[in-house]
């Protein structure tokens, strides 16, 4: 089955009706309106600014291959009418100033970027309030499990909570991005921390609380870095893994066919075979040149390769994580992983708004 975003925060009808019928009694812990309403609207900029941000990147890379494309092949030129060869000199130099512009002033580029990763530290942000604000009032929780009262008052503490996090969070998240990618981040991320989650070993609910966080934290995080490591997606949606091998493969492509022209030319100097020392020849050795750069540059931007590692690496930790969860002796052991799992969450959001941000599609 195909993964599908944001089920964790029940945002669509058929996930609130499947929450409610197989944890009925913690369902008012999991739904939370105010917060979906909250997050819809930066994830849905952040999706859009994403998109954009990226085809002008790859817009910038095109234009200063064709700038480079055209310069290197100007040998070819030589028999062309001065009006063809000046036509081309004009759209070389326009594709490379303007690769220039977009890709180092940064011009339809870097400011796409930046609102695309503001709202994605938005989004995690408050998928982690959600989650944190489910392991730090377990207690409250559990009571509510059993008391109608109690869940409402559960319910009534988490909106005044989102209500001030939405202050002090969401209505600064540029500033906060900045303050991320700009200076070393030792924060753990806990927007409770000055509770130490605990609850009775005898609750009877119990059971339930936990296998909602095992489907919704546990099993949807790991299933999200499968997809990301997962080959076979296509190139441009959520597949580093073909990006790398794509790239890579077109870059190892071009140096054998450099080696491959240079062999030409020389055993054409040595055989005298004209065609073998022609122009055609260089010109061909030299686009291959260009394009082996181009991948490269491609590498820059999309940073497949780091994006493999650190979901490789995240992936490792959430699932020691998880049978450190599953081998907890009690109670407070399992909401003890449950805490270091919300802390792992930051750091790779943490790791992902660093890389993303020094990624540039500059040749």
């Amino acid at each position: 089955m195909a993964y599908v975003f944001n089920t964790d925060l029940l945002l669509n009808d058929p996930d609130q009706e499947g929450a409610r019928k197989e944890f009925p009694n913690i369902f008012f812990a999991l739904n939370n309106p105010e917060l979906r309403a909250a997050f819809r609207p930066f994830d849905e900029r952040a999706n859009a600014a994403k998109t954009r941000s990226r085809k002008w990147g790859v817009l910038a890379v095109l234009l200063a291959t064709g700038a480079l494309l055209l310069a290197g092949g100007e040998m070819l030129f030589h028999g062309l009418p001065k009006g063809q060869v000046r036509t081309l000199a004009a759209i070389g130099g326009v594709a490379g100033i303007a690769s220039v512009l977009i890709g180092v002033f940064g011009i339809m580029f870097r400011e796409r970027k930046m609102r695309w990763l503001a709202d994605r530290l938005a989004t995690e942000r408050i998928r982690q309030f959600h989650f944190q604000s489910f392991v730090f009032g377990v207690k409250e929780i559990l009571d509510g499990a059993r008391d109608k009262q109690a869940a409402d008052a559960f319910v009534e503490k988490r909106t005044a909570d989102f209500a001030k996090f939405e202050n002090e969070c969401l209505s600064t998240v540029d500033d906060k991005l900045k303050e991320i990618v700009h200076h070393d981040h030792d924060e753990e991320g806990l927007i409770f921390e000055d509770i130490s989650p605990s609850a009775p070993e005898s609750d009877p609910h119990l059971d339930e609380y936990f296998r909602a966080y095992v489907l919704f934290r546990f099993n949807r995080q790991i299933s999200y870095c499968d997809l990301i490591l997962r080959e076979g997606e296509g190139f441009w949606k959520h597949a580093p893994s073909q990006q790398a091998k794509i790239l890579g493969g077109v870059a190892l492509a071009c140096v054998f066919g450099i080696l491959l022209l240079h062999g030409l030319v020389f055993f054409g100097a040595i055989a005298n075979i004209a065609w073998m020392k022609g122009p055609l020849v260089h010109v061909f050795a030299i686009w291959a040149a260009i394009i082996a750069l181009s991948a490269r540059t491609f590498e820059e931007g999309f940073q497949p390769e780091r994006e493999i590692e650190r979901m490789r690496q995240y992936r490792l930790a959430l699932k020691r994580i998880y049978a450190r969860f599953q081998r907890a002796p009690n109670v407070d052991a399992k909401l003890a992983a449950m805490v270091d799992l919300e802390k792992l969450s930051y750091e790779e959001m943490v790791l992902f708004l660093k890389g993303n941000y020094e990624a540039e599609f500059i040749m």
